[in-house]
């Protein structure tokens, strides 16, 4: 495999390492999980995102199963991992891409920081968290000061049908070059958060999806902390 070097560590191979992070920024606001809603049906978009920032500050620590597919317009097909997430608020993630084998990767944010580590290279890449996350709308979602009907237009992505999952189409008032719009998937029984697909401006397009989730779980203290395996190469560096 190539060695990774400081122009394309953020590339994350196979999939793109801020495609990960505009996930996680998601899941940081909207607190990944909703709720049951009771009987009462929403019949707009925007009210069943006002119950998704409701929920927000009720969310502690979670695991899920991901699935991530990844379309570089450049690309030829597409790049598909799978793998584990541990999520903490505010601002603490860890992903274990597990799948495929031989492109097994961490990325792990534990606050303040960002680390991406792939063992193949030997080699950890770490940045500051708001140097990875640079874009004012994406600082205040980690600061928990993000407000969806403020910093989004809010549209069904498709007509809601009862039964039926339910998709959001979100597109930021003001353009981001990393998020062209984002879509979500809900399942309208559990609340649960089924997928969520994101474009952005350069014609790339990521979906990922989350299955056995578990709510309120318990995690070693440390567990967001990266300690490299002792050999590996520590470079730290900054995003222009």
């Amino acid at each position: 495999m190539k060695r990774m070097s400081k122009n394309n560590a953020l590339s994350c191979y196979p999939v793109p390492c801020r495609s990960i992070l505009w996930a996680a920024m998601v899941l940081l606001v909207w607190g990944f999980c909703l709720k049951p809603a009771g009987p009462a049906v929403a019949v707009s978009p925007e009210e069943i995102i006002t119950q998704v920032q409701k929920k927000y500050d009720a969310t502690g620590m979670f695991k899920t199963r991901f699935r991530q597919e990844s379309q570089l317009k450049t690309a030829g097909a597409p790049d598909t991992a799978e793998g584990w997430l541990f999520f903490k608020k505010p601002s603490q993630m860890r992903w274990q891409y597990q799948y495929p084998p031989e492109q097994k990767k961490e990325v792990i944010a534990d606050g303040r920081e960002v680390s991406i580590y792939i063992p193949q290279d030997r080699m950890v890449m770490v940045y500051p968290l708001n140097q990875v996350l640079r874009s004012d709308l994406v600082m205040r979602f980690f600061s928990g000061m993000g407000r969806l009907q403020t910093d989004f237009t809010v549209t069904w992505d498709r007509p809601y049908q009862i039964h039926e999952p339910i998709r959001i189409r979100l597109k930021p008032v003001k353009p981001q070059p990393e998020l062209k719009h984002l879509i979500l998937t809900i399942d309208p029984e559990t609340f649960l958060v089924q997928a969520l697909e994101f474009s952005n401006a350069y014609g790339d397009h990521t979906r990922m999806s989350f299955t056995q989730t578990q709510l309120d779980i318990k995690l070693a203290p440390g567990f967001f902390t990266f300690i490299p395996p002792p050999g590996v190469e520590i470079v730290r560096d900054k995003i222009y």
